[in-house]
């Protein structure tokens, strides 16, 4: 049931509307297809959220289907395929900037609709922002630079700034033009509509619909318009009052106006969209959907429209492979989409979203029915062997309960699961399944589930977040199939009846404990009441898999260590970037030039058992130096005069000290380590609290170079040797002791 996680990286070019679009890392999709299918196969898209997972897929040779209903998604994708060149962006900005408004040009005359004074000099200048308060009821600061005085960051706003903003209000003829192409006069959708244009301020609306006039009464040939529609489209994106100042709402969900937002120039926001929309050419062909014609390997299809009305025109059991992010309900995105097509391309290219107007709120109960219906809907073109790899890189919870019990209700069987935590990233895989029949009594539901969540917590030997458990219970639940059969019963209210059964579960203190003092189960983290059965830490697991790997593999980039690190440790082991990180530091330096690790000298095999040998040695002469008895075993213990353990030692390579926390003895032990593992040691007692506590109060961590530098003190003694073992703690990382 588990399977590795296919970690990519961070795209360095995110791309259009990036805020809204699933995060989904580069190569992710490329790696999954070296694994599985073959060049040529003909995939299937049926949701069409991720413009990055089609490009990907043809990029690696295959046939692409995608239904996109969405046409502002619809839009980022057909241009992240065939992009705008540099050229071709900057002419539709200079035409724009140029074409004639009220005597003058659009430009300048967009610019000084946020003119405003320099508060340390006076001088007339253009603002790059202006900032909101909703309790001050408008604006409180404004961002520019003065070129006259070199003045540049924030200041307070006058009066003056107050007025120039009011002129523009919220029923002027522009937010008259935007409301009507969206919903007209009579419209039963009209109010929330004009909800919806609330997010942006008078003066914002004013800029944008003026540029928007201006760009259709423009005669451009149609890339050159199409250029200016993508400048316009993330320009209506950035200046809305969905961003938050200073903290910022990198990924909006409700459209509703953050308590202090910024309020951009649109001007400047055409020009920083020009950088947005010039992409690198994937060189990958795009054409339309025909019923005669199926895509060639390398080729991507789009089908403009929801997917039901494509299944009609696709032959019973066609499709082999299906591969997808699944979408999340974000009720902002789905508005504004609406908002902006009918901007763009009238009220008949927004029909197909205009519903999303007026559900204001998207609970995992619709969202999970509105998987079923789609997935369900599949079926007759699906062929029996099908392969079903979804995506969710927003993995939360409650994400992962509606696609499992979408998928279960709508007749798939969960075949594979991957968890990164940290990033919140999931795949899972699927079949086509009969339905499998258990045996159910009461209490079964909740014996399930928590069992599910000891074996995940015994497989990992550590501490899990609400999160980890909740992933194993549901998936376990997808598994045998059960899901489907529960919704049956429990209707819409499945979710949360099943989430009362598994908290309860959880709140079992013979069985689970609870690390920290926290209210909401979803916070803080668990461990087993009895651990036993526990592995060894996954922590101390990780760090001996990279140790391992590097000792191998001459050089790798992070993503290879990664990629190798998570084969090692699939499903529910998936380790966290950060982690690896860590591991990867602790052990290894970067080539500066490839961006490609390789292991230290110093830890190579040899010198590593050498430096060993050598700090054992050196711990043995200053334990008789200072007077105790000096006992070689399996720790280096040192006695007093009464014969009582007073210090005890291991030394090691590596950080694997978590098996200590579960031995239970009260003899104080300090690890002797490398100074090289000192942040690595640190992130783990980050990690686990048991393990920090433990450290602190029974335990201790010192460094090789204070061993050598310890030997050299002459002043050392058996009064003053607990001081100085704290001098140089696994966080301090200044090679410069302090003096006696």
């Amino acid at each position: 049931m588990d399977i590795p996680f296919l970690p990519g990286y961070p795209p360095i070019q995110p791309g259009p509307l990036a805020r809204f679009l699933p995060p989904l890392e580069e190569g992710s999709i490329s790696r999954a297809l070296e694994i599985y299918g073959e060049s040529g196969d003909f995939i299937l898209d049926p949701f069409g959220s991720s413009p990055r997972l089609v490009v990907e897929a043809a990029q690696a040779g295959r046939a692409v289907l995608v239904a996109v209903n969405n046409p502002i998604t619809r839009f980022v994708l057909q241009h992240t395929i065939q992009p705008f060149t540099l050229t071709e962006l900057q002419t539709a900005l200079a035409r724009l900037a140029a074409a004639p408004k009220d005597g003058s040009r659009l430009e300048p005359f967009i610019l000084d609709l946020y003119r405003t004074e320099c508060v340390r000099c006076g001088a007339s200048v253009i603002a790059e922002s202006f900032i909101w308060d909703r309790d001050s009821e408008g604006l409180t600061h404004k961002i520019y630079v003065c070129d006259r005085c070199n003045h540049a960051g924030e200041g307070t706003t006058t009066v003056e700034d107050w007025e120039r903003a009011s002129l523009h209000s919220r029923r002027g003829l522009q937010h008259a033009f935007a409301l009507e192409q969206v919903a007209p006069s009579g419209d039963p959708d009209r109010r929330h509509a004009e909800t919806a244009l609330s997010v942006y301020p008078g003066r914002t609306l004013y800029a944008l619909i003026t540029v928007l006039n201006k760009l259709e009464q423009l005669t451009l040939p149609e890339r050159l318009k199409a250029a200016g529609y993508a400048l316009l489209l993330s320009a209506s994106d950035t200046v809305n009052a969905l961003w938050g100042y200073p903290e910022g709402r990198s990924r909006p969900r409700q459209l509703s106006a953050s308590p202090r937002y910024r309020e951009d120039n649109v001007w400047w926001a055409l020009e920083r969209a020009v950088g947005t929309w010039a992409m690198e050419d994937p060189r990958v062909e795009l054409v339309e959907w025909r019923e005669d014609e199926p895509p060639r390997p390398g080729t991507v299809a789009v089908f403009p429209g929801p997917v039901r009305d494509l299944v009609p025109t696709l032959r019973d059991r066609e499709v082999r492979f299906l591969l997808t992010v699944l979408p999340r309900p974000n009720q902002a995105f789905w508005t504004l989409s609406a908002l902006w097509a009918a901007w763009l391309w009238g009220r008949a290219a927004a029909a197909p979203i205009k519903v999303a107007l007026r559900r204001r709120r998207y609970d995992w109960a619709w969202h999970a029915a509105a998987l079923r219906t789609v997935m369900a809907g599949l079926k007759p073109i699906l062929n029996p062997e099908v392969s079903i790899m979804t995506f969710i890189p927003e993995a939360e919870p409650g994400f992962m309960a509606a696609a499992l019990i979408g998928f279960d209700s709508a007749g798939y069987r969960l075949e594979g699961r991957a968890l990164r935590l940290d990033e919140s990233q999931a795949i899972l895989s699927w079949s086509m399944a009969d339905r499998l029949k258990y045996p159910r009594s009461p209490g079964e539901t909740q014996q399930r589930m928590a069992s599910a969540a000891i074996g995940a917590l015994r497989e990992r030997g550590e501490p899990g977040p609400f999160s980890l458990l909740h992933a194993a219970a549901w998936c376990e639940m997808a598994r045998k199939r059960l899901l489907a059969d529960l919704w049956a019963l429990e209707d819409s209210h499945l979710l949360t009846t099943l989430s009362e059964t598994f908290e309860t579960a959880l709140a079992d203190r013979e069985i689970f404990m609870r690390l920290g003092q926290y209210v909401e189960p979803e916070s803080g983290l668990y461990w087993l009441a009895d651990p036993s059965e526990a592995n060894p830490p996954l922590v101390d697991r990780v760090e001996m898999h990279v140790l391992e790997i590097l000792r191998q593999k001459a050089e790798l980039s992070q993503v290879e260590i990664e990629e190798w690190v998570c084969q090692m440790l699939p499903g529910l082991l998936t380790p966290d970037r950060r982690l690896i990180q860590a591991c990867v530091h602790s052990y290894a330096i970067q080539d500066p030039t490839e961006s490609h690790w390789r292991l230290r000298v110093e830890d190579e095999p040899e010198s590593r058992e050498e430096d060993c040998q050598e700090i054992h040695h050196l711990l043995g002469e200053l334990g008789d130096r200072l007077g105790f008895t000096v006992q070689d075993e399996e720790f280096l213990n040192w006695f007093n005069e009464k014969g009582e353990v007073v210090y005890s030692f291991k030394v090691m390579e590596t950080t694997a000290i978590g098996p200590g926390i579960e031995e239970g003895s009260e003899m104080p032990l300090t690890y002797v380590l490398p100074g090289g593992r000192a942040s690595l040691v640190a992130e783990k007692m980050r990690r686990d609290p048991r393990l920090r506590e433990w450290l602190q109060e029974r335990g201790g961590v010192i460094k090789f170079r204070l061993v050598r530098r310890l030997v050299t003190e002459a002043g050392l003694n058996q009064e003053n040797l607990a001081e100085r073992l704290k001098i140089d703690p696994p966080e301090h990382h200044d090679p410069q002791l302090p003096l006696l």
